[in-house]
């Protein structure tokens, strides 16, 4: 998914189950961080340095990258027998991603008890991914390859590109069976988005049988015209939300330089990949910037730090994958 739905519907989903609304606007951009923080850097403050570590990279031959990005954040695994039923060839894959999966599951409800709207607009990422990276791993291997042309490695939904993660998209997985090759976004999106209200309104100790008369309000905003531009337009417009800040955070928390290449809300673009790998095999790495004297108690800090308990938390529910 790309920010239309891990900021903007998460936004509106958080809004209309009865979250106040700063903690709603916390919650959504913690969900869209997820995909922004793609810079390694390290923080002065003037006193211990402080590591901002990524939650998305292009690096998919790091076996690090797999194991501390990809997995904990983007590709839970879910049911392999859910999943094979769904292909041509049936095959299981244990690191096959589901929808509503159990190890996404696990993470969400340990972040609502939390309370801390860090931690669950984070695992709110994790958990709707499930619905847009189905039938995908986490790993380099054929079980992803959409495309025999060797173009692109078969890694999570690279061969894909950006069509899973787009909520007005209508595309085809040709790995599935003939009535379930031909893929809606929105209609997967929404059923994300249907889970996402229940589990908040629950959170909320508050009722959910109020959700069909919103979810066709959001299928309203996600099935806009004009791809993404027309989509954000609708969710600022019609449902009244605030225009997101790509990197508003970072500014606030006066960490500026190194920090946006633009890539944060794109997803899966070829020549970003090829320009990371590029980037680390000519060793421009983690860089060191200057940040104000407020870091520690700023969002991007905080932000951070729940970032961390969520992928120790992930690690400890996969230690046996």
């Amino acid at each position: 998914m790309n920010y239309l739905f891990h900021y903007y519907a998460v936004r509106w989903l958080a809004r209309e189950a009865g979250v106040p609304e700063p903690e709603a606007e916390t919650i959504a951009r913690s969900s869209q961080f997820v995909d922004e923080a793609v810079r390694p850097l390290r923080v002065e403050t003037g006193g211990v340095p402080y590591d901002l570590r990524v939650t998305q990279d292009y690096l998919f031959w790091d076996e690090s990258i797999l194991s501390e990005v990809y997995l904990p954040f983007h590709f839970l695994p879910g049911d392999p027998e859910e999943a094979g039923r769904k292909r041509r060839d049936g095959a299981r894959n244990p690191g096959a991603v589901t929808p509503n999966g159990g190890v996404a599951r696990e993470l969400l409800v340990e972040a609502l008890k939390t309370g801390d709207p860090y931690r669950i607009g984070i695992a709110l990422h994790s958990f709707a991914d499930g619905w847009a990276h189905q039938n995908f791993t986490a790993r380099w291997e054929d079980f992803n390859a959409l495309d025999g042309s060797g173009a692109l490695p078969p890694v999570g939904h690279l061969q894909a590109l950006t069509n899973p993660d787009n909520p007005s998209r209508l595309w085809a997985d040709p790995r599935l069976l003939p009535e379930l090759y031909r893929i809606d976004n929105a209609a997967r999106f929404l059923e994300a988005a249907r889970k996402i209200f229940r589990y908040l309104r629950t959170w909320l100790r508050k009722p959910f049988g109020d959700e069909d008369l919103l979810l066709p309000k959001l299928e309203g905003l996600l099935r806009s015209p004009g791809d993404r531009e027309g989509v954000e337009a609708a969710f600022i417009v019609d449902g009244d939300l605030p225009k997101y800040e790509k990197g508003a955070w970072a500014r606030e928390a006066g960490v500026l330089d190194g920090w946006d290449r633009g890539e944060g809300s794109r997803g899966y673009d070829k020549l970003l990949w090829l320009k990371s790998q590029a980037e680390r095999r000519l060793g421009s790495g983690v860089r060191t910037v200057r940040a104000g004297p407020g870091f520690f108690e700023s969002d991007l800090y905080r932000w951070h730090e729940a970032a961390g308990e969520h992928r120790r938390a992930a690690k400890a529910a996969l230690a046996n994958f």
